[in-house]
């Protein structure tokens, strides 16, 4: 009988147990592997995927054989990199005016610096935002102001992002980076190899800008707290994509009508909980709720869910039609997260994507909202890839019901779905 096995080796015990968890739910027919650090897997006969960190999978295996699979595309950095994302998406809106993401996605620039002394010249390469901080000259209203958020191209979970609207206040922002740079450098001759140099800010020469929504949707019942939606989405093959129906609110600490003005005020502009996560009385219940209940009519929030499924679909046309920086094979799938932003007139905004999402920051209350993704992108790959010709009835019936809050958004050559 043909072999068909499974390695999972994730670093978070979070996701690890959801794995493994999802998978046995088919253990009549597929074998469960737990990775250890240094196994080397190969498919032998039989059909054997990989659900690795990203730097584990055996690319030469994924990529030379049709019967082994990963949970990863090799090459997705036009998603995932939030400049070259920006590139792709200014590329496709140039060929498609009508497009949503032309309204759905917060202008943007690629900011290049490697001296603050030559902050000026990189500033011509957008010079919309250098006009923009000098027409806030003598504007007092913070929300009549035109305001920018800074983000290190690389980095996620919050890391170096800011937000400012003078040039002023982006040159200290700039300088405090570039000081922090040159003390890292001299911490790093004393630790070469540090797993956490590489993610340092301090080694980004390279931003985006976005202009900042500083009219974002407030709701009472949150008390008036700025927050985020977090999408799940789960890409398949060479290429169809879906959209997790249940949708998390993660809110910042503070309430954003108070400290709109101030942009020091981090714990009323950024929305990110692993930040909030490390300070005294963090509260997991406040921090992240499901949007489905979240106090807008029904209405509202469909109009909302609509809008970032179309936005999601035309974004991976988008990125899939630039395969210098996006790829899609054939025996791969891969989960995405994705982050949005919606404003008091309850447009939906699409701010960044990332690969191997945070999952934790979900929590333990709302742990049963990635657990149903976790199921649903297990059933992909076990009625897609495992056992693909072997799903009888009983499997059949599993994944039917993981299936049922995934919407499809996007399908391969342009023939979207929603």
């Amino acid at each position: 009988m043909l072999s068909r096995t499974v390695i999972i080796g994730m670093d978070e015990p979070y996701v690890q147990d959801m794995l493994r968890k999802a998978f046995e739910r088919y253990n009549c027919l597929i074998e469960v592997q737990e990775a250890n650090e240094g196994t080397i897997v190969q498919a032998n006969d039989g059909v054997l995927m990989h659900w690795r960190e990203y730097e584990s999978i055996d690319w030469d295996a994924v990529h030379r054989s049709s019967s082994v699979f990963a949970n990863a595309y090799c090459f997705r950095k036009g998603l995932i990199r939030k400049a070259q994302m920006a590139f792709n998406l200014k590329l496709y809106t140039a060929k498609h005016p009508e497009s949503i993401l032309c309204r759905g996605v917060p202008e943007t620039w690629i900011f290049e610096l490697d001296d603050v002394d030559y902050i000026d010249e990189a500033l011509m390469e957008c010079y919309e935002v250098d006009e923009g901080m000098n027409a806030n000259e003598g504007v007092t209203d913070p929300k009549q102001r035109q305001q920018f958020i800074l983000k290190p191209s690389l980095t996620g979970r919050g890391a170096g992002i800011y937000v400012f609207d003078t040039k002023e206040r982006l040159l200290e922002l700039l300088e405090r980076e570039f000081e922090s740079d040159d003390d890292e450098d001299e911490e790093d001759e004393d630790q070469v190899g540090d797993e956490h140099s590489y993610h340092a800010v301090s080694q980004i020469r390279e931003w985006v800008i976005q202009r900042y929504i500083n009219r974002p949707l407030l709701l009472e019942s949150h008390h008036n707290r700025k927050f985020h939606i977090r999408v799940y989405a789960l890409a398949v093959g060479d290429l169809k994509v879906y959209v997790y129906r249940h949708m998390l609110a993660l809110f910042a600490p503070r309430p954003y009508s108070e400290s709109a003005g101030d942009l020091d005020d981090q714990q009323a502009h950024l929305t990110n909980t692993c930040l909030q996560a490390k300070n005294a009385g963090f509260d997991e219940s406040k921090a992240v709720s499901l949007f489905w209940e979240l106090g807008l009519p029904q209405e509202k929030r469909e109009h909302i869910f609509d809008q970032i499924c179309k936005i999601l679909g035309e974004t991976f046309a988008a990125v899939s039609s630039e395969s210098t920086s996006f790829q899609t094979w054939s025996n791969c799938l891969e989960q995405f997260g994705f982050d949005f932003l919606v404003d008091e007139d309850c447009s939906a905004y699409m701010l960044e994507a990332n690969a191997y999402p945070d999952f934790k920051q979900t929590g333990s209350n709302l742990r049963f909202v990635v657990e149903g993704f976790m199921n649903a992108s297990v059933s992909m790959a076990a009625s897609k890839f495992l056992l693909a010709d072997c799903m009888n009835e009983e499997l059949q019936s599993i994944a039917t019901n993981d299936f049922k809050d995934l919407v499809e958004v996007f399908t391969h050559k342009n023939a979207r779905k929603w």
